[in-house]
C-alpha cells in the first residue's frame, strides 16, 4: 500500500491542507500552473532589465538560476572616479521576477 507524501514543513498550512483536496483534474491544473510561474519568475528578458542612473549593463545571459545581468556601477561618493563616469565593476547579478518587480541577487565582481 503507498503512503500518501507529505508536504513540504516551508508549505503554509493553508495549502498544505487545501490542495490534497483537489481532484486529478484540479491537481494536474495546478502542476501546469506551477511550472508556468516558475518559467515567468526565470525568463527575464533583456527588455525587462533597466539601468539606474549612473550604472552601465555589459551583458545580459540566460541561465538555469535566472537572468545573469553584468554591469558597472556608482557607488554615490561624491569624490569617486565614478561620479565623472569611470563606473566600478563589472559586477555579476542573477535576476528574477519576485511579485510585481525583479530581485537582483548580488553574486560578486567579474573576473577574467
Amino acid at each position: 500500500m503507498s503512503t500518501r507524501p507529505l508536504a513540504p514543513d516551508s508549505l503554509p498550512k493553508y495549502l498544505a491542507e487545501g490542495v490534497p483536496k483537489q481532484d486529478d483534474e484540479g491537481l494536474r491544473a495546478l502542476g501546469d500552473w506551477i511550472d508556468d510561474l516558475l518559467e515567468y519568475r526565470h525568463d527575464v528578458g533583456e527588455d525587462d532589465i533597466d539601468a539606474d542612473e549612473n550604472e552601465a549593463i555589459e551583458a545580459v545571459e540566460e541561465s538555469s538560476d535566472g537572468t545573469v545581468v553584468i554591469k558597472k556601477v556608482s557607488c554615490g561618493k561624491d569624490n569617486c572616479k565614478c561620479q565623472r563616469g569611470e563606473l566600478h565593476g563589472p559586477y555579476k547579478y542573477v535576476v528574477r521576477r519576485r511579485g510585481d518587480g525583479l530581485q537582483w541577487d548580488y553574486r560578486g565582481p567579474v573576473t577574467d
